[in-house]
């Protein structure tokens, strides 16, 4: 019985604890929070989510070199460095331009499925021209008042994105 008791007092002291509300600070619902926090990262999520699927699936049955998939996911992930390197550089804003390349190729990928350059361009400006980290600092900048909005607006952007590459 005793140890039941110090279980309860244990949970109840855990449960107790503010973790996500210190001071009574909240993100507020407002049309900035829903874009920056919900639909950025949601979009975000869905795109990178949908090329890595069935791409060398893809590749093997047009007939083209599972090597050449290789070649655009690695060549990809190089850019991905630079491209990131340079919106810490130049700032947040340089992600606008990179999505509307970013999203150009996507629509060239599924325009032209069946072309080997179209598809390999796609897979790798996908993986070039990832903002996530730029949509977790715009989150942050955003709501960086406070550190306590932040972090939550910082988590709210993470799991957004995880559910959104899950359900993609």
């Amino acid at each position: 019985m005793g140890d039941q008791q110090a279980v309860e007092e244990l949970w109840d002291d855990w449960d107790d604890a503010d973790f996500d509300d210190q001071d009574g600070e909240q993100l507020p619902c407002t049309l900035n929070y829903a874009f920056v926090c919900v639909c950025l990262p949601a979009l975000n999520g869905a795109l990178n989510a949908f090329v890595w699927p069935a791409y060398t699936l893809h590749f093997d049955q047009q007939g083209w070199s599972l090597v050449t998939a290789g070649l655009a996911v690695t060549i990809g992930f190089i850019l991905r460095m630079t491209t990131q390197q340079m919106q810490l550089y130049t700032g947040y804003w340089l992600i606008v331009p990179l999505n509307v390349i970013h999203l150009a190729f996507a629509v060239i990928g599924m325009l032209y499925p069946t072309t080997e350059w179209a598809v390999c361009a796609q897979i790798v400006a996908v993986q070039g021209i990832d903002p996530t980290c730029a949509v977790e600092g715009i989150a942050f900048d955003t709501f960086g008042q406070s550190e306590i909005q932040a972090r939550q607006a910082s988590s709210t952007v993470l799991s957004v994105f995880t559910i959104a590459v899950a359900l993609s």
